[in-house]
C-alpha cells in the first residue's frame, strides 16, 4: 500500500489478505481501517460452486463483474453475471454468487457507507418473490458514452435501477494528463486496464491492472496516461455524484 499526501491510498493488485469462506475468496482494501470515511471496497475471487450469502443490513452495495461468468441470488431471482456487468444489491437484501464453470469469477464490490452489521450466512434465506424481477443489472456495452473533456465515461449502477446512495461508472482516460480538480464525494477506483500515474500535491503513484485507489472527499488530484493504449477503470461515488463535475483546478487561495 502507497500513502500519498492528503489521504489517498492506493493498493497493488496482490495486496490484502483474503478471507474465504468456502468457494468465495475476498480482499477488502479500502474501508475505515485503512483511512477511508464511508467507502468500502472488496476484491472477490469465486472458484465453481456456490458460496456463502451476504447481507448489509443498512448499506447498498454495487458489483462489478471484471471476468468470468456466473449467477448472482438476489431476492429470489437470479442475475446473469459476465465481465461488463453491474449490479445493484439493496440493503437488507441477502445475496448469494454461484459459478458453475472451472474459471473463476472475479468481481468488484463497494459497500456504502461501510456496514458494520455486514454478515455472512451459510444458506440463502429463501424468498418468495411476486411478480417480475425488478431491474437491478446494468451492461456496460449498453450504456452511452458520456464525454468529459478528452476523456469520457459510462454510467453503470445508479438511479435508474434504485440505487439511492452509490454511483457506479467505468471512466476511459487516453494518453494525457487531467489538470488537477476534486470531487466533494469519496471514489473508489479500481484499474481494469492500462498503466498509468495518480498524481496528488506533494505525490504521485503509479498503477496498473488490478490496483485500487483511494480517494477522499475534497482531495485535489489528477490521473495521467503517460502510454500509447488508453486506461480503463471502474470507480464509484459516495455520496452519489457525477463523473463530469469537478471542482477547482487551479489552486486554492
Amino acid at each position: 500500500m502507497e500513502f500519498l499526501p492528503g489521504g489517498c491510498r492506493v493498493f497493488g493488485a496482490d495486496e490484502g489478505e483474503a478471507v474465504r469462506r468456502g468457494t468465495w475468496s475476498c480482499r477488502t482494501l479500502i474501508c475505515r481501517q485503512r483511512g477511508a470515511r464511508d467507502i468500502a471496497a472488496m476484491v472477490s475471487e469465486y472458484a465453481a460452486g456456490t458460496s456463502p450469502a451476504v447481507v448489509n443490513p443498512s448499506a447498498e452495495e454495487v458489483l462489478y463483474a471484471v471476468s468470468g461468468q456466473g449467477t448472482c441470488h438476489l431476492g429470489g431471482f437470479p442475475y446473469p453475471l459476465e465481465p461488463g456487468v453491474g449490479l445493484y444489491v439493496p440493503p437488507g437484501s441477502p445475496y448469494q454468487v454461484e459459478n458453475p464453470g472451472a474459471e473463476k469469477l472475479v468481481l468488484v464490490a463497494v459497500c456504502c457507507p461501510e456496514d458494520e452489521g455486514r454478515r455472512i450466512l451459510d444458506e440463502l434465506p429463501e424468498a418468495q418473490p411476486a411478480g417480475a424481477a425488478p431491474r437491478r443489472t446494468v451492461r456496460e456495452q449498453e450504456r452511452p458514452p458520456i464525454p468529459v473533456a478528452d476523456r469520457h465515461f459510462k454510467l453503470l449502477v445508479n438511479e435508474d435501477v434504485g440505487c439511492r446512495r452509490v454511483t457506479q461508472f467505468v471512466g476511459f482516460i487516453p494518453p494525457s494528463k487531467a489538470p488537477f480538480h476534486y470531487h466533494t464525494y469519496e471514489e473508489a477506483i479500481y484499474i481494469l486496464e492500462g498503466e498509468g500515474l495518480v498524481h496528488v500535491e506533494g505525490g504521485s503513484c503509479r498503477f496498473g491492472p488490478g490496483t485500487s485507489i483511494y480517494l477522499p472527499v475534497g482531495l485535489r488530484h489528477c490521473l495521467e496516461n503517460p502510454g500509447t493504449k488508453p486506461v480503463r477503470l471502474l470507480g464509484a461515488f459516495y455520496p452519489s455524484g457525477s463523473p463530469a463535475v469537478a471542482y477547482e483546478t487551479k489552486p486554492r487561495s
